[in-house]
């Protein structure tokens, strides 16, 4: 059964180009982001935390800082991409630090909901012929029984009320959740933008939820009958991993 996540979805709505790049070629990203190893690095450092405190270790900030420079270090390669003039690896070492100290501060001592899963994969079938994977950072149940979605974000990006309102990411999430979870009642869904120390939460209708059904249905289908995959030239591209062999980017 095909399978899509929301990462391959959303790279074909940007950017079909990059799309047959990764999913039809199947080219290995060539360079590595200096933002993705920061997600990467920070979504570790919080499911350490949480699975931590699961076992009754509360760990301090500082404890946090130091489980984070560990998983830096571990994946950190100096070839990888810098784009933002001014930055260095440093800065986003440093951000990401920042970032940890103030959940720490904010959230300490982790016991506004109950964990029930950290960092757990999933798929579920969309429709009779695919399926949706992904990854759920933290799946908590809150005091009142109602169960809770929660994503971490380090983007320099504060999303707009629409794009909040369009996000189909955790709505998908969701969907999965109510097939594993059929009694489940009220399901919350949190981002966590990290950078600015601020989360977002969202309870969508069972109406909403079926119209994300529909719109990804469709999108799939545009996707498994499109021919032509174009450059979508943006700002963005000088952060995209195929930048080089772009048949786009070579011609500017």
């Amino acid at each position: 059964m095909p399978s899509f996540s929301h990462s391959k979805l959303t790279t074909y709505q940007r950017c079909p180009q990059k799309y047959k790049f990764r999913y039809i070629d199947e080219i290995p990203p060539p360079v590595r982001s200096i933002e993705l190893h920061l997600g990467d690095t920070v979504h570790r450092a919080l499911e350490k935390l949480y699975a931590d405190a699961l076992l009754g270790k509360l760990a301090s900030s500082d404890e946090l800082v130091v489980s984070y420079q560990e998983k830096w270090d571990e994946g950190y390669l100096p070839e990888m991409r810098i784009v933002r003039s001014g930055t260095t690896a440093r800065t986003y070492l440093q951000l990401g630090r920042q970032m940890l100290q103030a959940y720490h501060r904010r959230f300490y001592p982790f016991n506004q909901s109950a964990t029930l899963e950290l960092e757990q994969k999933f798929s579920f079938p969309l429709s009779d012929g695919h399926e949706i994977r992904g990854i759920v950072d933290r799946l908590a149940r809150a005091e009142d029984g109602s169960l809770e979605i929660h994503d971490y974000k380090t983007s320099r990006r504060f999303p707009s009320p629409a794009q909040v309102a369009g996000d189909m990411q955790l709505a998908l999430y969701e969907l999965g959740l109510r097939q594993r979870w059929p009694d489940a009642q009220r399901i919350t869904l949190i981002w966590h933008y990290l950078t600015f120390d601020h989360a977002i939460t969202v309870a969508k209708t069972l109406r909403q939820l079926e119209a994300v059904k529909q719109n990804t249905v469709e999108l799939i289908a545009r996707i498994e009958t499109t021919t032509t995959f174009p450059t979508h030239v943006t700002r963005l591209c000088d952060w995209c991993e195929y930048k080089e062999m772009c048949p786009a980017m070579v011609k500017r």
